[in-house]
């Protein structure tokens, strides 16, 4: 009895311990949280200090993980930002000793066009500091000095990334790269990149984020030729580029290149022209080993997978020579077409209805915004007539002044018209329970009002209130009023 009397008391300390040491500091139950949070509060009020941006996960209670950025101002002087990555790494350092708690997984500092790793190591922030200032004194415009840690022995590995410096290009940053790195041993199996801000974007697919196409002005900040040493399956793994690089020339004697993307598994180029793709790629396949993946795409054309389609090339053709066209993805069978407004989009389906080649387009979409220069967007998708058929609804809507935005596929329409009184807004619903198919998933939206709502498209609807239990009175009567102009249209 005494010994089980024992435990039971043994068992109620902890339990006490564990309470106090969330309730005093020395441990939060939010651990990602709490650890974000104090990195903010290390940084509150430092001079130079920009922005801080720390984010913390509570994967368990008292454990988790936390990453920030940190934006520094660019007049800071060299001792001041040493004294603040030292700032940052003592945290760091005092964080990683503790035995529960947050782990954090990186901590980046950005100045001047750079971008550091700070780590929680002095003799890695001096180094990363030094060569930091060796890389601005050569007129280096900017680029990424990482060092990580790999393993428990307390190993480092590290990348080095480069910004062109005017009057160069993407190798010529590179190379510099390799050089820095041969001179810094932190550096010496760094995985290195080059890149520069001119050309286009590269890759496939239109930017779900942004709603812009590799290739589209909407995408001309991001767009860069770029040289790598690394794998994409192991960051930490350096290779050597060197097929790519001299394939990627041989395209360049021949072609305009405007866009590159090298690494040594990969060559992902754009030039300027679609009609060269086919060529182009012959010419890079025939210089690199099989295991070496290219891709090639041309203009403001982005084949779906690279793969380049006879009976689809005229279609891209003749669409991408309408004015207002800014990106086109493209299949064996499928459109989508980025436009610069409504205009265009309208443009563009005339194009394919006087076009007998486009008879091999079984899916279409055009998306845009519906006036330059706003954030509202419009986009229709289907099959050609029903794309047609809701991009009549845009331009109507357009042309009445009640769109903000519109969103449609085969069986689905999301739509927000600007507030009004009811007969505007009636108006604006009718010309869409005129156009609509029945059963299509319909949303109506008002601009600045609360509430969003879904029905089947009838005659005659019943918004299901049972749906919306939680809404608040006024979303209630928004709903219900949606529920009325519709069946009065």
């Amino acid at each position: 009895m005494p010994r089980h009397r024992t435990i039971r008391i043994a068992a109620a300390a902890l339990v006490a311990t564990a309470a106090a040491a969330g309730l005093t500091g020395c441990g939060d139950v939010d651990a990602g949280s709490a650890a974000a949070s104090a990195f903010e509060e290390l940084l509150d009020g430092v001079p130079d200090v920009v922005d801080v941006d720390a984010s913390g996960s509570n994967d368990l209670p008292w454990s988790g993980t936390a990453s920030a950025s940190v934006l520094i101002d660019d007049a800071v002087t060299a001792d001041h930002l040493g004294e603040i990555v030292d700032r940052i790494g003592g945290f760091l350092s005092e964080q990683s000793k503790r035995s529960g708690g947050a782990t954090w997984e990186g901590v980046d500092v950005s100045v001047r066009g750079f971008t550091v790793a700070v780590l929680d190591r002095r003799e890695d922030n001096a180094t990363q500091l030094e060569l930091l200032a060796s890389l601005e004194a050569e007129g280096v415009p900017g680029g990424e000095l990482h060092l990580f840690p790999v393993g428990a022995d307390g190993g480092r590995a590290s990348s080095l990334t480069l910004e062109a410096r005017p009057g160069e290009d993407f190798l010529d940053a590179y190379d510099l790269a390799g050089e820095t790195a041969e001179a810094t041993p932190a550096y010496a199996d760094a995985v290195l990149t080059g890149r520069s801000d001119d050309g286009d974007p590269i890759g496939s697919g239109a930017d779900e984020a942004t709603n812009a196409t590799p290739g589209s002005p909407e995408q001309g900040e991001a767009a860069r030729f770029s040289i790598s040493s690394g794998d994409d399956d192991d960051p930490t793994a350096s290779g050597d580029p060197s097929g790519s690089r001299a394939a990627y020339l041989a395209v360049a004697e021949q072609f305009e290149v405007i866009g590159a993307a090298l690494t040594p598994g990969t060559l992902d180029l754009r030039i300027a022209n679609v009609d060269d793709v086919a060529a182009a790629t012959a010419l890079a396949t025939g210089s690199l080993p099989t295991d070496v993946s290219v891709e090639i795409q041309g203009g403001i054309v982005t084949w779906d997978d690279g793969v380049q389609s006879a009976e689809m090339l005229p279609v891209v053709q003749a669409v991408g020579a309408v004015p207002g066209v800014t990106a086109i993805d493209a299949s064996s069978d499928s459109l989508r077409l980025t436009v610069s407004d409504p205009a265009a989009g309208r443009a563009a389906l005339d194009a394919l209805d006087t076009l007998p080649a486009a008879s091999v387009v079984a899916s279409l979409r055009i998306d845009g915004p519906v006036a330059a220069g706003t954030p509202d967007t419009f986009a229709v998708g289907g099959s050609r007539a029903e794309a047609a058929a809701q991009f009549a609804l845009v331009e109507q809507g357009l042309a009445s002044g009640s769109l903000v935005s519109f969103e449609g596929s085969a069986d689905r329409l999301q739509l927000e018209f600007r507030n009004g009184d009811d007969a505007m807004l009636g108006a604006a619903i009718g010309l869409v329970k005129a156009g609509v198919a029945p059963g299509t998933w319909t949303s109506i939206e008002i601009e600045g009002e609360p509430g969003t709502w879904w029905f089947d498209a009838a005659d005659s609807v019943t918004i299901d209130a049972s749906a919306y239990s939680d809404e608040t009175p006024e979303e209630t009567a928004n709903r219900e009023r949606i529920e009325r102009l519709w069946n009065a249209a």
